[in-house]
């Protein structure tokens, strides 16, 4: 299995074992989209696992310091979250997770979510609620859609674990500062249990 994550200190917390086969493939939705293609044609992965963080939409039940397990990742955007803009049809809003992965990550104690893949993070309270109501999700995340739609593309199963480190807001950058290295952890706990 193919481990993916944004950033290298998501990583870090791996175990020798799992770090070998774990990549780094850069913040945001064009960047993950390009990296994890990428890697795709290079390795032919039988899976791959992305790993990181997300923000919970206020009023949504997973509580920050939690982690979940995509069940399903949908592409948002402010624009269209508040009437401003729209998606045009044959633009793919919705990438595929694999199921037999996602009771796997479960039954280790993950959280079932669905997953918004923005391009930007939502800073304003009143934006996150109508992200939220817009796209049925429950938390918020910058490269889950960029990368379930390469495996998509790819024909590889693919499965997110994240950890919820804030609320999605005007306070949520403070709090991914202060909470993401401790989820980050949690994030490998969970992930190693199921693997194991």
């Amino acid at each position: 299995m193919l481990i993916l994550a944004a950033f290298p200190p998501e990583l870090e917390p791996f175990s020798e074992r799992y770090r070998k086969d774990a990549r780094a493939i850069g913040v945001g939705l064009v960047t993950a989209a390009h990296a994890t293609g990428a890697l795709l044609a290079l390795a032919r992965p039988p899976a791959v696992l992305l790993v990181g963080s997300c923000g919970v939409y206020p009023g949504a039940a997973p509580a920050v310091g939690s982690v979940v397990v995509v069940t399903r990742t949908v592409l948002a955007d402010a624009g269209v979250a508040q009437d401003q803009a729209a998606l045009p049809p044959p633009m793919a809003t919705e990438a595929p997770m694999d199921g037999a992965w996602m009771e796997r990550f479960a039954a280790a104690g993950c959280i079932p979510a669905v997953t918004a893949g923005t391009l930007g993070i939502a800073t304003d309270d009143r934006l996150a609620q109508a992200l939220a109501a817009r796209s049925g999700a429950e938390v918020e995340n910058l490269e889950a859609f960029a990368v379930a739609s390469a495996c998509a593309a790819a024909s590889v199963p693919c499965i997110a674990v994240l950890g919820v480190t804030n609320v999605v807001g005007r306070q949520g950058r403070i709090q991914w500062r202060d909470n993401h290295r401790a989820v980050a952890a949690r994030v490998v706990e969970l992930v190693e249990r199921a693997l194991a």
